[in-house]
């Protein structure tokens, strides 16, 4: 991993064993502020929700106010009202994890707010968040409220420079801008070792060599490579998928190396790519 020289620098670059880099905008405290906020506003008021809820079935349930069943008096709270008031206390519990767990594991490492926001949750290699690690991450988010208004969270942030919380360190995880510009032809300016220049004669010959049916490909075949590549950069394809998709091009082209992994299947779509552009249309 390459870490950049300034404090808080929003980029996080990998380096793959292909000699390949790939550049990300870390998300800073300010647009993580930002999602957190509108999620924030969600659940307090979905919270507003239970208690209206919560209030009209304690008064079913013969408590004349919500306090009563907290307070000594003379007739103690029935059955049904003590088992009303555990099921809240497990609603808020489910309620204040359960909704970051739930959208980062639909939404592919998004919440509502994250989604206003343009960000993402990503594993600290830049595959897409699973399910172990979004579960990790939101769990040790009551840790990082302590004490309060996540106090242990924003403290640990501001002193490291990716802005990750305990979470992320926990999760191997880290939240990035999302990318929603990038596409093949911007893919260069995110990775500095691709070079943008026109191929030279060797390269042209290297690619020939490389790809000997590469004419078999379709401009169908060449727009379905830039729109995985975008969409795998923006979280939205799993890995999985990449190197299913690199696979099935490189048995069209005939393609003498074959990828093996999602690093490799993505520099094979990209050069596959490159190669179509220069030398099929």
């Amino acid at each position: 991993m390459v870490e950049s020289n300034q404090w808080l620098q929003e980029e996080y670059t990998i380096d793959t064993p292909e000699n390949v880099s790939f550049g990300f905008d870390v998300a800073g405290i300010g647009s993580r502020f930002i999602g957190a906020l509108v999620d924030t506003v969600i659940l307090g008021l979905a919270l507003l929700l239970l208690n209206a809820i919560l209030g009209f079935v304690l008064e079913l349930a013969g408590a004349e106010t919500f306090a009563d069943p907290f307070l000594e008096n003379e007739q103690d709270p029935s059955w049904i009202v003590g088992l009303v008031i555990a099921l809240y206390v497990l609603l808020n519990f489910v309620l204040l994890t359960g909704y970051y767990i739930l959208f980062e594991l639909i939404w592919n490492g998004q919440t509502v707010g994250k989604r206003v926001a343009h960000i993402r949750v990503v594993r600290v290699n830049g595959n897409p968040a699973g399910f172990l690690e979004i579960v990790v991450r939101n769990l040790i988010r009551m840790v990082d409220f302590l004490p309060m208004a996540y106090g242990v969270g924003l403290i640990t942030m501001f002193f490291n420079r990716h802005a990750r919380r305990l979470g992320d360190f926990a999760a191997g995880t880290i939240v990035i801008k999302e990318q929603t510009t990038l596409s093949l032809d911007t893919l260069g300016q995110a990775s500095p070792s691709v070079d943008r220049r026109q191929p030279s004669d060797g390269e042209i010959a290297a690619w020939r060599e490389q790809y000997p049916l590469l004419r078999q490909l379709t401009a169908g075949d060449y727009e379905l490579i830039r729109e995985t590549l975008r969409r795998h950069d923006q979280g939205q394809v799993d890995p999985y998928m990449l190197n299913r998709l690199a696979k099935g091009i490189a048995r069209k082209c005939g393609a003498t190396e074959p990828p093996t992994d999602w690093q490799s299947s993505r520099r094979f779509l990209y050069n596959a790519a490159e190669a179509y552009r220069h030398l099929a249309e």
